[in-house]
């Protein structure tokens, strides 16, 4: 047969661990309580070793008939130097709780303080420890930059890809108020854009007419990234219609011609199918420019 031999928890190890217990939960504790947090025996195995729980507790340095801990004067100061002495500094109150084998702060700070831990740390012989406030951050405090947001990437993204401010906040993965914050440190000239329902010109209502008769669906009058309206938006397949008045487009003008350009370049950039039909095209032949939209929302539908 195989002997097995019983360990023996020395009686030294059973007092350390209900101090520990006793100390985290700022109370003496009951036999199940010891239980439910002891690492080491259990309260049976304490009480048999020590003839009873009482006497246990006792042994431990605890007066049975108390509710709470009782640390004297000098166990509080000298927890108070230890950790003072291990941190290298005056404890922080936090410090204290995060270190402390005997009592808390608000112990400490009763016996010592009248309950204000700089009159604590003075009372012991120590400098309060000071305390720097908080980073004035977020919201309308614009106290200090949190996210790094490179300026002359912003200002490309702004004024060459011609994205929103909406567009880009989502791009960097950041607030709009943050990349607004970011275009006032520049020298980013902020754009205005006001959008009033336009009124319906004629190619437009040919182009409508012409895109209901072949059963294409489409959206009039939409914004962009709350940065251009088309005049038609066939969604899914993002195919973009513009029709381009003769007089307010007109070619030989390369003010309006660059303008074009940019937004046809915008919307390319964001994956956008672009048909520009002039004026005169659509009045002649509204269908035939139709048509060739449908050969692209044809394949998109396959």
């Amino acid at each position: 047969m195989t002997n097995h031999a019983k360990t023996e928890i020395p009686r030294k190890v059973l007092i350390d661990e209900v101090r520990r217990i006793a100390n985290l939960l700022i109370k003496i504790p009951s036999m199940e309580e010891y239980d439910k947090h002891a690492e080491i025996g259990r309260a049976v195995t304490c009480a048999k070793k020590f003839g009873g729980w009482k006497n246990f507790l006792i042994a431990a340095g605890f007066d049975p008939s108390g509710s709470r801990i009782t640390y004297t004067l000098d166990e509080l100061r000298n927890e108070f130097k230890r950790i003072a002495d291990m941190l290298g500094r005056t404890p922080t109150t936090e410090d204290f709780n995060k270190f402390s084998k005997v009592g808390n702060a608000s112990t400490l700070a009763n016996r010592f303080g009248n309950n204000k831990w700089a009159n604590t740390c003075t009372a012991l012989g120590y400098l309060p420890p000071k305390y720097s406030p908080p980073p004035k951050i977020g919201g309308w405090n614009k106290g200090i930059n949190r996210v790094d947001v490179n300026l002359d990437n912003l200002k490309y993204l702004y004024e060459i890809e011609g994205l929103s401010i909406a567009a880009i906040a989502k791009k960097l993965g950041v607030s709009k108020n943050t990349i607004r914050r970011r275009i006032d440190l520049t020298t980013i000239e902020i754009k205005r854009h006001h959008y009033t329902q336009p009124r319906q010109t004629l190619p437009e209502t040919l182009l409508y007419k012409e895109l209901e008769r072949q059963r294409i669906p489409f959206m009039r009058q939409q914004p962009i990234d709350g940065f251009y309206v088309v005049d038609a938006l066939v969604p899914g397949a993002k195919i973009v219609i513009e029709c381009d008045g003769d007089y307010w487009h007109r070619p030989n003008d390369n003010s309006i011609v660059k303008r074009d350009q940019k937004k046809t370049k915008y919307l390319q950039t964001r994956g956008y199918i672009v048909f520009r039909f002039w004026e005169s095209e659509i009045k002649e032949n509204a269908t035939e420019c139709v048509n060739k939209i449908s050969d692209v929302w044809k394949k998109y539908k396959t």
